[in-house]
């Protein structure tokens, strides 16, 4: 099987190339040209508290950035304009979407006009996602064949079972919540233990809590280790 230390970082080698590769080929589009941005189509998820507001142009270079409260949004105008509408309670972009959460209390028919509005005149775009966001590798595992046995994956460090846990998240996961207006962080790894947090639509949507998590549980065992334990936080 040879070196699997070597394999691993052959792995996750040259993943600056890609993703310098996909900066040098997005546009940035002028930040004076606020008005730019277009709300051209909003669509439902599966949280019924969640929509996504899909634009015309990429708002975020690559990653993503979240806004999960009032404080958190301070010194932001887009993330101030949000949350001073009555009823938000969570801000999601990725790329060409913003999702938006909101109380069970308020409906929606209230907040559209309202959210539209402070999306196309506040929105600008980020060059830059949220630190903790921003996958670390971006990783076609379609293309890679990396064999080791489970007892070799748990005997890992636990950032090295990180950065392969993050790529099967990137690679499997991450692309299907965010057709929902969704996604999820990777927050560690503990021996056996593997913690995420949901984001957008996922983060207070009752499947999140069941079927999603047992999903991405299930293909962490299949894959790496039947003694992988999955906790949303």
């Amino acid at each position: 099987m040879g070196n699997l230390a070597d394999k691993i970082k052959g792995w996750f080698g040259g993943q600056q190339a890609v993703n310098n590769g996909t900066k040098d080929r997005a546009e940035n589009p002028s930040n004076d040209k606020k008005t730019r941005f277009t709300v051209s189509r909003i669509q439902p998820t599966p949280n019924p508290d969640s929509v996504q507001f899909m634009l015309n142009e990429p708002a975020v270079l690559s990653g993503t950035k979240t806004f999960s409260s009032a404080e958190k949004a301070k010194g932001d105008p887009l993330g101030e304009a949000l949350f001073g509408i009555f009823g938000i309670e969570d801000v999601f972009l990725n790329e060409r979407s913003v999702t938006i959460t909101k109380s069970p209390a308020v409906g929606w028919n209230v907040l559209i006009d309202e959210i539209t509005n402070a999306l196309e005149t506040h929105l600008t775009f980020y060059e830059t996602a949220d630190e903790e966001t921003a996958p670390a590798n971006t990783l076609n595992l379609g293309s890679i064949e990396v064999e080791f046995t489970p007892d070799e994956f748990i005997r890992l460090a636990d950032d090295q079972k990180e950065q392969i846990i993050d790529a099967i998240f990137e690679h499997s996961i991450r692309p299907a919540l965010a057709y929902d207006g969704g996604g999820l962080t990777l927050q560690g790894v503990k021996g056996t233990a593997v913690r995420i947090h949901y984001q957008g639509s996922c983060g207070s949507c009752p499947s999140s809590r069941a079927g999603t998590l047992h999903y991405i549980e299930s293909i962490l065992k299949e894959h790496l280790h039947p003694d992988l334990q999955v906790e949303a936080v």
